[in-house]
């Protein structure tokens, strides 16, 4: 563990900047310990929960680096973080960690975003820490109404944004809210096709029993979608494999997959964290053979009907602007990207993360180039 405090420079600016103090928690059975720590008056969101930090810490991603960030008067905000083999710290989860925001108490966490960006800066400098740069993706600008100390005046949004809507009535009202006539017909539609072939059954949620085979079939049916589309797996590696089946197993009702069969088999999967009335869909995917009759729209269709029975009050379907989640959604959300480089080599890599971000958003904000983009990547899989 390593502990640095900064004070600010000279005595006008240490009369107005609060002094931070940084302390660096490494290894697992610190980190453990450190998530052990975390109390329910804690604000966090599923991503930084507990229940997600301790599946993925020592079963799947790198080696935990995390930071406490404390202010004078104020206690510690935990910044769950691993260091990778390339010098980069990033929140734990990786990929797989969509909406990050830094756990504490909310007056903790104010002082800390008063404080601002020099100083957390400065006091990161002097910890002394293991990593070369530090790249935090895919955060919260605003969580539960605290502004996040780590979205500085010189972040940049997210390539991608997250889309979801509200919950505030009964499901046939919604639906009526949401072109349901349409909707239902299409639906009907397509479950006559599979009501031609076989047994339909909806599973809100699959049974634990059930869950290692459940994703062992979306593992193969999601790797197989990725090959066709050109896109790495992230879900290839077994180590990030071994954390979903601890989250799925050990971690419900907030960890759940919901699955549509047909004869008893799985052709159409997703996975939901639901925390605070916010169910948040994770990962979905379906069997290609059977695309015609749309059998992710119909577990969708399902799914948010089982929100609505169980008391959800948002439906989030997470982050990637899609035509089927549009059919639903009204809120967009931007998350922002915060790099921080700490040697030379990572400010220079800190710096194109930077470039890489904003380009990538502006080709997916030009919808011809973003299709053109997607075009070829696909052939080139193809090859």
């Amino acid at each position: 563990m390593v502990d640095a405090t900064f004070h600010g420079t000279g005595a006008a600016t240490a009369a107005r900047v609060p002094a931070v103090s940084v302390e660096v928690i490494a290894g697992v059975a610190a980190a453990r310990a450190a998530i052990d720590a975390i109390t329910p008056d804690m604000i966090h969101t599923g991503y930084q929960h507990p229940a997600m930090l301790s599946a993925w810490v020592g079963t799947a991603g790198c080696e935990p680096m995390f930071l406490t960030f404390s202010t004078d008067g104020h206690g510690p905000v935990l910044l769950p973080l691993e260091l990778c083999g390339n010098g980069v710290a990033g929140y734990c989860g990786g990929r797989h960690a969509n909406g990050n925001f830094p756990v504490g108490r909310r007056a903790d966490i104010e002082a800390l975003a008063r404080a601002g960006e020099p100083a957390i800066r400065a006091a990161l400098r002097a910890a002394d820490c293991p990593a070369g740069s530090i790249i935090l993706e895919r955060q919260h600008a605003v969580w539960n109404g605290i502004a996040n100390p780590f979205v500085f005046g010189t972040s940049v949004e997210s390539p991608n944004i997250a889309l979801s809507f509200a919950i505030d009535s009964d499901f046939d009202t919604l639906l009526t809210e949401r072109g349901g006539k349409n909707k239902r017909k299409k639906i009907r539609s397509y479950r006559r096709k599979l009501d031609a072939i076989g047994t339909v059954a909806f599973h809100h949620p699959v049974p634990v029993a059930d869950v290692p085979a459940a994703l062992d079939r979306f593992f193969a049916q999601k790797a197989e979608r990725f090959r066709a589309a050109g896109i790495s797996d992230v879900f290839g590696d077994a180590r990030t494999q071994a954390f979903f089946r601890v989250l799925f197993t050990e971690h419900g009702p907030q960890h759940e997959l919901h699955a549509l069969t047909l004869d008893d088999e799985i052709i159409a999967i997703a996975g939901t964290t639901t925390l605070d009335g916010r169910m948040t869909v994770e990962f979905g995917t379906f069997d290609v053979q059977h695309a015609p009759a749309r059998p992710g729209e119909q577990l969708f269709f399902s799914m948010i009907a089982h929100a609505c029975e169980t008391g959800a009050t948002i439906f989030d379907f997470g982050i990637g602007d899609e035509r089927y989640k549009r059919a639903w959604c009204d809120i967009e959300t931007t998350h922002y990207d915060t790099t921080i480089g700490l040697t030379l080599p990572g400010k220079v890599r800190a710096a194109a993360q930077t470039g890489r971000s904003q380009l990538v958003r502006a080709l997916k904000s030009n919808e011809r180039a973003w299709a053109l983009a997607k075009r070829v990547r696909k052939t080139l899989a193809g090859r």
